[in-house]
């Protein structure tokens, strides 16, 4: 059963962890799990400071996400001293981060003791070369096309004339950094749990107003925000 706390979540592999098999763990030694989570689904414009809507830009009155797709290329931990082509890779890809209702593992790996003070996430687009070679695959084809998407948001929006599907897609590249507050010292034979939460509000309010993604209007206020919109958070498991 997972269990929240604030501080660092390590514990000892000297047991059994209830998380998936205890022999596989431990036969990992020091570890790290990343799993991905929308932060909320739903975001309201009553909810907001009523506010004048910003020239260029379309509203709607609330917005339900119901799926996020990123496209990564590699997801690091990084140390104080470590410069942004060193640190230690939790997963290399190109491989995509799914954030939906339910949380969803996104990889374990073994990591060297340290104290570790933010997880990286690249943001790639696929090159042509890895466009013909994905075109088929199950988990990238859909950001194997001649756009070369890096980012994919399913979800509806609703206004007075009812509610609406729509697919917001991007190709956006982006190396974000997110900090781990407090830092994560892990010893050897130890486990850090990470949860990689993806806030729709951040991505779609724009000067304190919700606008609605299928106006292309107002497309790049919305790429601008999606590297705000990522948090970690550690916790104990």
């Amino acid at each position: 059963m997972l269990m929240w706390r604030a501080g660092v979540a390590l514990l000892g592999v000297l047991g059994i962890v209830e998380w998936g098999c205890s022999e596989e763990i431990a036969a990992l030694g020091t570890t790290v799990h990343v799993a991905a989570q929308l932060a909320a689904a739903v975001v309201r414009q009553s909810t907001m400071e009523k506010r004048a809507v910003p020239q260029g830009q379309s509203e709607v009155d609330s917005l339900e996400v119901t799926s996020v797709r990123i496209l990564l290329k590699r997801l690091k931990l990084h140390t104080t001293g470590d410069t942004s082509l060193q640190g230690e890779e939790v997963k290399v890809g190109p491989f995509v981060a799914v954030f939906a209702h339910r949380e969803r593992q996104l990889a374990v790996s073994t990591i060297p003791p340290a104290t570790y003070r933010r997880l990286k996430l690249e943001f790639h687009r696929l090159t042509d070369e890895e466009v013909s070679r994905y075109a088929n695959d199950s988990l990238l084809w859909e950001f194997a096309t001649p756009e070369r998407y890096s980012v994919s948001i399913e979800g509806r929006v609703f206004t007075p004339a009812g509610a609406s599907a729509f697919i917001y897609r991007s190709d956006v590249t982006a190396n974000v950094a997110l900090p781990l507050e407090p830092p994560a010292e892990v010893r050897k034979e130890q486990v850090l749990s990470l949860l990689l939460h993806c806030d729709p509000y951040q991505i779609f309010v724009v000067a304190g107003r919700l606008v609605d993604p299928r106006d292309e209007r107002n497309r790049r206020f919305i790429d601008s925000n999606l590297h705000m919109a990522f948090k970690v958070l550690k916790r104990t498991i």
